[in-house]
């Protein structure tokens, strides 16, 4: 699962990247994303004109409970998923993901019997060339009781390859340029047109370096939350 992510970028470079034509006034520069936070949201709007807002990190499906990614094998499967591939996709500006080491049943009990606390290390994630990229999102929209606008928003993983699987099990999917046009494109709404562009990254594609524990803590987001660090 993607749990974590960070954008560290400021408007002007969100807007050139994905040549957005109207934002709202957001934070866009953070550290440490964590679900059910606001997270910026790249969309059409029902205009066709391509804007930049936020929503929450995770729906509210009836069958789940905040569910802050959605199995690219499985969109097609569940209604839920189904309508929102027709007039709800989105793309979600990121930096760079966070992943923690994976350690099967017999190294985790070889830890025990060592008497070692072991914490998992914390990795941060990024696309090689690409200091902001985008991922595949899927959203949401309705009237709270008083009449606001709510929206919701959950990131579109496949499986992770090769040696990544040790960190991430799953990563979200980064479109390239013609992916991300596609994938905005308000008259495409056939899925078989779209799930071309639902691949995996492979590790070459990706640098991954050693970030501070710190970012463990949901709450805590700064700097250095993202600065590579020297393992001993």
């Amino acid at each position: 699962m993607c749990i974590r992510f960070s954008l560290a970028s400021d408007i002007g470079e969100l807007k050139q990247q994905f040549r957005i034509q109207r934002h709202e006034p957001l934070e866009t520069t953070r550290y440490n994303i964590a679900p059910t936070r606001p997270i910026p949201l790249v969309r059409n709007d029902r205009h066709g004109v391509r804007i930049l807002d936020e929503g929450r990190w995770g729906l509210f499906p009836f069958w789940a409970r905040d569910s802050v990614n959605a199995d690219a094998s499985s969109l097609e499967a569940k209604p839920f998923f189904k309508r929102m591939l027709a007039g709800g996709r989105c793309i979600i500006p990121c930096s760079g993901m966070f992943g923690w080491e994976r350690l099967e049943a017999e190294d985790k009990a070889a830890r025990r019997e060592e008497g070692r606390q072991r914490q998992p290390r914390a990795m941060h994630i990024q696309v090689q060339g690409r200091p902001l990229f985008g991922m595949a999102g899927l959203y949401e929209e309705w009237r709270s009781p008083d009449g606001r606008l709510e929206r919701a928003a959950t990131i579109v993983t496949v499986p992770a390859s090769g040696s990544l699987s040790q960190w991430q099990e799953r990563l979200p999917v980064v479109l390239d340029e013609e992916g991300m046009d596609e994938w905005l494109h308000p008259e495409i709404r056939e899925f078989s047109f779209l799930r071309r562009h639902l691949q995996p990254l492979e590790p070459f594609q990706l640098r991954m370096y050693p970030v501070s524990n710190a970012v463990d803590d949901e709450r805590y987001e700064a700097p250095d939350c993202i600065q590579e660090i020297r393992l001993a």
